[in-house]
């Protein structure tokens, strides 16, 4: 600033007249403010170089309670902005949240009718938290050099508001709360980012005085890689009582608080008392403490406002060219991480009636706002003379006994990875049919109660599994189980994507056979063989194929497995690798009556492979799908691509094979001879996530599926039918409708009777018959109008 004042006052004191006399004296002093931007006004004043953008809903009139409700602005492609100011222009009495999106593409249908339920419909596609907002907080002002890059050629089409209403308007109310932005075309130093640690599910028990729930994340296992924090945001419903977020240094084995805030004051984005420096394998942990003590009943992660969250935001700047915009995680990876946070982690901050007063009722801080003077090296300059506050404790470290350790990996995580394209193996012969190469569209607002019922009397006696990861059947019809045993996988199984115990395999019989009809155990196989069990299936002749993410191999095992030695190996064992002869987590494998089959090639390579029955390489397709942080669900990537190809299904009635594209919440299919793509199945019913795919020839071609748990959905988790041809979802189905945990892999006999579920937790396998004397219901309308994809409910 004293740079600019000096230059400037150099300039007019030039002698005008020969500046003037020349013409130059105008275009001087317009780049000269180019040059020197916001420096050229005086404190407080907004920069010549700003100006406003409002978005306001058009005038809604919410109906029912817990609405979301979105509306759309489009960008001008041909000029870039920076966003440098939020100004809310609600209120606590009416929003109970805001959440501004910065997207790739909007339904034209949303934009031209002005608003839309995006409860059910969806918020936009290609999307990243911008800003968000409740409770009456103040305004937030980023710091000098620092902003939310939108428009021109950065991809961020759209910008979508979407607001919670908790209750209904009357019929003369017209709502258009929204924001005001201070925006400004000049290139900010650095990019602006959101990093989101949410819970996808929680269970706080009534009568509880205090629950914890934890989300840590590794950075730089997806995006972003480095990032530099400098705000917080907390958000939990009523039984939240303190929400903690900490930076661990997995080198120095060191704790660094970076926020501690209580949900029940106005959120917003407080300042942190310095920048943090986040270098990739840091990890960042967040810690939401409930007190239940006058609940009556269990509470879980939901969208209403009698349910609760867990969600820390964290604001950060990083480069403007290689940094990303967001990132996050929605499960406890690192319960080593957890085990050992501070002691005052669950302790709430001291009370404040005046903020919790300030966070109800009509907005009283419209003039009052959050700001950061400047970015000095790591130093953030906090104006205190706004509506501001220090973090409310000071920076502090806590030294830990924990073991330093470098984890990149883990069962629910996203990894992505570009494959080598693989030459082909032959002359492809052609498609024996014209694929229909389009998109299923999304049918019905209520979803039928599939008539498949659980067989609660079909139990494996005398059996305890481990991580139960995939089930399959044999021509017979009875049921073969792949399990981990003793070992299961979390933060700590691999370093990279190479197993840390690569010399104890699972000394537990890892197979297990059972009669279909009772669930009586056949035989137990596979001990000391398998290092981390994945994908299982059975061919026509009932060889037994398995995936072993460890191992990083594929196996073919011989009927009733033989002497225990492998008819065929594919992969290096325990080496990862993208090439011709290395898998990387090889997830599922899908066989057809010829003896070629298919292999995803899930967590690191996004491709699936076709082989020839002696193993030989034919041709490969996908990439990893590019949308940000485990594509949040919101986006609706190109076909083709994946993020995590979890299990394969053959419809060889059909010409196609299938893929759940785990993370992406959707089936695409492909030719079997080419692999070209053919369509795709993707239902708001199912999340943003969808773990496995079976198909069976009957009833005209169906496929059944199970998604999994949502990070930011509030749907049940189930099994679902799917008609092939027409792409209607017929239904879905759980034990006794009362959901599914944590569903990792389905079957579906081949008459299309009988369908088996394992869930990776609690570890079992279900068995549905299909009943179609019972007659069909539905499930509950106000349940099914709040589905929808992954940002609709738990990002605020």
């Amino acid at each position: 600033k004293a740079w600019s004042e000096t230059v400037a006052t150099m300039i007019i004191s030039m002698n005008s007249r020969i500046w003037k006399s020349m013409g130059f004296f105008p275009i001087l002093m317009m780049i000269f403010h180019q040059i020197v931007g916001r420096s050229f006004v005086e404190e407080g004043e907004m920069s010549v170089s700003t100006y406003t953008k409002e978005f306001l809903m058009p005038g809604v009139t919410p109906k029912v309670s817990d609405a979301y409700m979105c509306t759309g602005l489009a960008l001008d492609e041909d000029k870039e902005e920076w966003v440098v100011k939020f100004n809310p222009l609600a209120s606590a009495n009416r929003a109970h949240h805001m959440l501004l999106f910065g997207c790739t593409d909007i339904n034209p249908v949303y934009i031209k009718q002005g608003a839309w339920d995006c409860g059910h419909h969806g918020v936009c596609q290609g999307g990243r938290i911008m800003y968000a907002w409740a409770k009456n907080a103040p305004s937030t002002h980023l710091p000098d050099n620092v902003g939310f890059r939108i428009g021109g050629k950065t991809g961020i089409r759209y910008l979508t508001l979407q607001i919670h209403y908790s209750n209904p308007l009357p019929d003369n109310i017209k709502d258009h709360s929204g924001l005001q932005m201070e925006v400004t075309t000049e290139p900010q130093m650095y990019k602006a980012g959101i990093y989101l640690l949410m819970a996808g599910f929680a269970d706080i028990p009534p009568h509880t005085p205090k629950t914890n729930v934890d989300v840590n994340c590794l950075v730089g296992s997806s995006e972003p890689k480095e990032i530099n924090l400098f705000g917080y945001r907390v958000h939990a419903h009523a039984l939240g009582s303190v929400i903690s977020g900490y930076l661990y240094n997995q080198k120095t084995n060191q704790y660094t608080l970076v926020a501690k805030g209580n949900p029940h004051w106005p959120q917003a984005f407080y300042p942190m008392d310095h920048v943090h420096q986040v270098k990739t394998d840091d990890i960042l942990t967040a810690r939401c403490t409930y007190n239940s003590t006058t609940r009556m009943t269990h509470t879980y992660i939901g969208g209403t406002a009698n349910d609760e969250m867990c969600n820390l935001y964290l604001m950060y700047y990083t480069d403007r060219d290689e940094g990303s915009e967001s990132g996050g995680c929605g499960q406890e990876t690192f319960t080593y991480v957890t085990k050992t946070l501070p002691a005052d982690s669950d302790v709430p901050l001291p009370p404040n009636p005046q903020l919790e007063e300030h966070a109800h009722g009509q907005n009283q801080n419209t003039k009052e706002e959050i700001t950061y003077n400047s970015i000095i090296g790591n130093d953030i300059a906090v104006d205190k003379k706004a509506h501001s506050r220090k973090n409310p404790q000071p920076d502090s470290k806590y030294l830990t006994q924990s073991k330093p350790a470098s984890y990149n990996d883990y069962e629910d995580s996203s990894s992505y990875g570009q494959s080598s394209q693989l030459p082909p193996g032959r002359q492809l012969p052609k498609d024996n049919y014209e694929p229909s190469v389009a998109e299923i569209p999304r049918k019905g607002k209520q979803l039928k109660i599939s008539a498949y019922k659980s067989l609660n009397g079909w139990k494996q006696r005398d059996l305890k599994y481990g991580q139960v990861t995939a089930v399959a059947l044999d021509s017979k019809g009875d049921v073969v189980v792949f399990h981990r045993g003793s070992r299961s996988w979390d933060g700590s199984t691999f370093v990279g994507n190479k197993l840390r115990d690569s010399k104890n395999a699972i000394s537990q019989p890892t197979l297990i056979h059972l009669k279909g009809d009772s669930g009586e155990i056949l035989h137990r196989w596979g001990e000391n063989i398998f290092f981390m069990p994945h994908g299982l299936t059975l061919d026509k002749d009932d060889n037994i194929w398995v995936t072993d993410v460890g191992l990083h191999q594929v196996l073919k095992f011989p009927a009733g497995y033989g002497n225990g030695q492998p008819l065929l190996t594919l992969g290096q064992r325990f080496e990862p690798g993208s090439d011709d002869s290395h898998f990387c987590k090889p997830t599922g494998v899908a066989v057809l009556k010829s003896g070629e089959f298919f292999v995803s090639d899930g967590y690191c390579n996004a491709r699936v492979i076709k082989y020839s029955a002696d193993g030989k390489i034919l041709f490969q397709f996908g990439k990893a799908t590019n949308n940000g942080f485990g594509g949040f669900g919101i986006s609706s990537p190109p076909p083709g691509t994946f993020n995590i190809p979890h299990a394969l299904t053959v419809a060889e009635d059909q010409g196609e094979v299938c893929v759940a594209d785990r993370e992406n919440g959707r089936v695409q299919c492909f030719t079997i001879e080419q692999g070209k793509y053919a369509r795709m199945f993707h239902f708001d019913g199912w999340g943003s996530r969808l773990f496995s795919v079976s198909y069976t020839p009957a009833f005209g071609g169906k496929l059944f599926a199970v998604n999994g748990p949502q990070l930011l959905n509030t749907q049940k988790v189930m099994a679902f039918e799917v008609d092939f041809t027409s792409g209607e979802l017929q239904g879905a189905f759980s034990p006794n409708n009362q959901g599914l945990s944590n569903p990792h892999d389905i079957v579906v006999s081949p008459d299309g009777v009988d369908v088996y579920v394992a869930e990776i937790g609690p570890d079992t396998v279900w068995k549905f018959e299909l009943d179609e004397a019972t007659p069909v219901r539905y499930m509950q309308p106000s349940l099914l109008e709040r589905v929808t994809n992954f940002f609709k409910f738990r990002l605020s």
